[in-house]
């Protein structure tokens, strides 16, 4: 399965993704804030996929997508934007910085699908 990075400052929201894609067999990694996910990334191994809240106080989603698009070794790992509510256009990332959008509330198995389908997408690539 897949290796999941989720940036969430919310830690109730981390926690529920954590715990539903780790019951869906993906090796799952938190991070509270933008910061401490890209020092993440830049770990090994890097995660495959990336579930990133687009508004968090310090470093926002958009500023860390778009910090991965321009790094050549984070720009192919999959990013899902979460968003509870409509993102401005000036507070989004760069359209082919991401590959998915889920507002909140959302529903888990949206969630595990998106990412079985974006990390499949990754492997036979």
């Amino acid at each position: 399965m897949a290796r999941v990075l989720v940036i969430e400052d919310e830690p109730t929201i981390a926690m529920v993704l954590e715990l539903a894609l780790s019951e869906e067999g993906h090796e799952v990694a938190t991070a509270p804030d933008g910061v401490s996910g890209l020092k993440q990334m830049k770990q090994s191994p890097a995660p495959d996929i990336v579930l990133l809240d687009l508004y968090m106080p310090g470093l926002s989603g958009q500023a860390v997508a778009n910090a991965m698009h321009s790094n050549p070794v984070l720009r192919d790992i999959p990013v899902v934007i979460i968003s509870g509510s409509i993102p401005n256009p000036d507070s989004f990332p760069t359209k082919d910085s991401y590959q998915a959008l889920i507002t909140k509330p959302f529903d888990l198995d949206d969630v595990t699908s998106i990412v079985a389908t974006l990390t499949e997408k990754g492997r036979v690539a």
